[in-house]
């Protein structure tokens, strides 16, 4: 279970001169579906090593239901999901931050993130902004990074259940 301060008021927003997280909305459902079926190959180690998510016949209709999920875990305060858009006055969808539980007592949230090939921002760039705003606004210094910081061979935990 993530651990937040009793008054905690989830960003609705970050706002960052090179990137725009915004809580994940039913309504980005196609913008976002079809960067992932791009992105396929990608996807497949986000999660945990060849996953098969998502897979050749994944559907609109699932990644819809899926968003569902992901806005009903947002707002009962259980995992957290967001659309990278690009900062521009009409966004570009560039992929997605997501901020979940760990089984390991000692991790307090796993942090996994994708973004399009062609997303002018490089993943150093993402995951250090990341950080920054995780130990300033979430009170979470040390996020994992499992399949990043940690190799999928060496991560000892189990990620979110679905």
């Amino acid at each position: 279970m993530l651990t937040l301060p009793k008054r905690f008021r989830v960003p609705q927003a970050f706002r960052h001169p090179s990137f725009l997280l915004l809580p994940v909305n039913p309504t980005q459902a196609v913008v976002e579906f079809v960067a992932m079926l791009r992105e396929r190959e990608q996807l497949h180690q986000l999660f945990r090593p060849e996953d098969v998510w998502p897979s050749a016949q994944f559907s609109l209709s699932q990644h819809e239901e899926d968003l569902a999920w992901q806005r009903s875990e947002f707002l009962a305060k259980r995992s957290f999901a967001y659309g990278l858009w690009s900062p521009d006055r009409e966004p570009q969808f560039w992929g997605g931050v997501y901020l979940y539980p760990s089984v390991l007592p000692e991790v307090a949230v796993e942090l996994f993130f994708w973004k399009v090939a062609d997303a002018p921002l490089g993943d150093a760039e993402l995951e250090t902004e990341l950080r920054v705003w995780l130990g300033k606004v979430w009170h979470w210094p040390e996020p994992c990074l499992p399949g990043r910081e940690v190799p999928w061979a060496e991560w000892p935990g189990i990620s979110y259940p679905w």
